[in-house]
């Protein structure tokens, strides 16, 4: 019997540096996972080969002449939408903003660029730029749609009413859990961009992201709302109003009533932070005292236990597939019925603010 062929991961480069076309051409092609396709030199170039070679995935460097990895980025996911990586050569603040706003932009994942063969850890970040290469080519995306003005005079037909308050069970909630990986930035930013210092109850965030970025995360979050957000340590005393979350390759987890902690436990279903970790530290402190919230996202991580907190009496919301530019996280917790109501971020944060100030009458 013929043995079937393995079919290769189609790889596009973006990237002006001849030295770096060089390294990526030669790490991608020593794995014989990979075939590389294609090298644009610039971000016109990777938007134009995008369209004729038609790649499984896209490495994107930032800083390039005539478009940048940013802009080239928003029109490959408005235009042929697919897994793009943004790699980073993290030279500054400047370029890591940038690489959030290409997060924002519907790339799937940014990392710093691979060490070069002279480096002390050349074969660990190789290992895990063809990992993130291998796993993010298996991500489906969604088209992301450029802002529409509203027609003046066009019907606007709402959205179907959530009857959330005929499942309250209480009215005394103590704390929002958020957690969100690949095309889940710009939900973060929908939901805290709709809250401020006058929100009831603290916002705990896990949001999957490479460590080198974590902190360039937060500041571009802050700069999107007025809600003070904190980047949380070792017994950190939670405030209402207040947003926390962790640093890179911590776990957040709920350590008390009150009091939040990080752990470098090992990765919990593949990940540190893990949603999952976070979820299932408010349950067991806080019960049915809970809002939970899963955004965009690869695989499963907080699915099983968003349908715990429902269970036991929370009340859980999941993004809706069409305002997701990945549906995997939020697509499992409604195939397990763990979503009490699964809407886009605008919508999930307006039936909160609701349930919230129905407790303060």
């Amino acid at each position: 019997m013929q043995e079937k062929k393995q079919v290769k991961i189609r790889v596009l480069v973006a990237d002006d540096s001849r030295v770096s076309q060089k390294l990526f051409e030669r790490i991608i092609t020593s794995d014989d996972r990979f075939e590389l396709i294609g090298i644009a030199s610039d971000g016109q170039q990777a938007v134009e080969l995008t369209a004729t070679l038609k790649p499984d995935v896209i490495s994107m460097d930032l800083n390039m002449p005539r478009m940048d990895g940013m802009e080239a980025t928003r029109q490959i996911m408005h235009l042929y939408p697919l897994p793009v990586i943004v790699v980073s050569g993290l030279y500054d603040n400047s370029q890591q903003e940038m690489a959030i706003q290409a997060l924002e932009a519907g790339s799937v994942h940014i990392m710093p660029k691979p060490e070069g063969p002279a480096h002390v850890n050349h074969k660990r970040t190789v290992r895990q730029y063809l990992n993130a290469l291998a796993s993010m080519s298996e991500v489906k995306v969604v088209r992301r749609k450029p802002a529409v003005k509203p027609v003046v005079g066009k019907v606007v037909v709402p959205s179907r009413s959530v009857m959330l308050p005929e499942i309250v069970k209480t009215t005394n909630f103590k704390l929002l859990v958020i957690g969100a990986s690949a095309g889940g930035p710009e939900g973060v930013k929908t939901i805290l961009n709709e809250v401020g210092p006058d929100f009831p109850v603290p916002i705990l965030i896990v949001q999957h992201i490479d460590p080198h970025f974590a902190e360039a995360y937060m500041q571009w979050l802050q700069t999107h709302t007025s809600l003070p957000l904190i980047m949380t340590g070792e017994d950190t005393t939670l405030q209402p109003g207040k947003a926390y979350l962790a640093p890179g390759d911590n776990h957040l987890v709920v350590k008390s009533d009150g009091i939040i902690t990080i752990s470098t436990q090992p990765p919990f279903r593949g990940h540190r932070p893990s949603v999952s970790y976070l979820f299932s530290s408010a349950a067991k402190v806080y019960n049915d005292k809970v809002i939970a919230v899963l955004l965009s996202g690869m695989g499963t991580d907080g699915a099983e236990e968003l349908k715990y907190l429902k269970d036991i009496g929370a009340i859980t919301f999941a993004q809706n597939e069409e305002s997701c530019l990945v549906f995997g996280m939020p697509g499992e917790a409604v195939r397990l019925g763990g979503a009490c109501a699964v809407l886009p971020p605008d919508k999930i944060i307006s039936e909160i603010k609701k349930l919230l100030s129905k407790q303060n009458e």
